[in-house]
């Protein structure tokens, strides 16, 4: 059995805020800018690939998410970086986050606006086994869950379809005297 480490997130990663850009100045063709949301304008130069990020300003319940490919992070999103890969993973810090999407959530402040309380987050803990082999096998765990749940998903949402098209011919069956 592998034994466990729990550290202060910011004594095992580094916390690396996105820059800001603003569509006036900036508006491009090529890279979405992200930041506390979805993608909202393009620029012409990029300062992440494939990174989960983390809203800080106007956080939502969904604060965590996957990007991929290359990308803008504006300022008011961060990334987290392992600050050493042989003691701890990049992949197992990402799901780490996004499984604790609903804590890092529970630090914002602020009533009709959310924004993070950054010393707080910091300061989260973050537990993880000694082993990066260990870590690797939970990440590929997640990973392998992860793509059979998204199949199922696909495989319900094509069956609702199916079971609407079906209610629908026969209403309009019953309705046109075909039953």
């Amino acid at each position: 059995m592998t034994d466990w480490i729990e550290a202060r997130l910011d004594e095992v990663c580094e916390i690396e805020y996105g820059t800001r850009v603003v569509r006036k100045l900036h508006a491009g063709t090529t890279y979405p800018v992200y930041g506390g949301g979805g993608a909202t304008f393009y620029v012409d130069e990029t300062n992440r690939e494939d990174r989960m990020i983390v809203s800080r300003f106007a956080m939502s319940e969904e604060c965590v998410r996957w990007v991929a490919g290359k990308f803008y992070l504006n300022d008011s999103g961060l990334t987290v970086i392992t600050r050493n890969e042989s003691a701890l993973i990049q992949p197992y810090v990402d799901k780490y986050l996004l499984a604790r999407s609903s804590d890092i959530y529970a630090t914002a402040r602020g009533t009709a606006q959310k924004n993070m309380d950054v010393p707080l987050f910091r300061r989260m803990p973050i537990r993880f086994p000694e082993s990066v082999e260990e870590q690797k096998r939970i990440v590929s765990l997640i990973d392998d869950t992860s793509k059979k749940i998204g199949l199922a998903q696909v495989k319900t949402q094509s069956q609702i379809k199916v079971l609407a098209e079906l209610r629908q011919s026969i209403l309009n069956k019953a309705f046109d005297g075909g039953l």
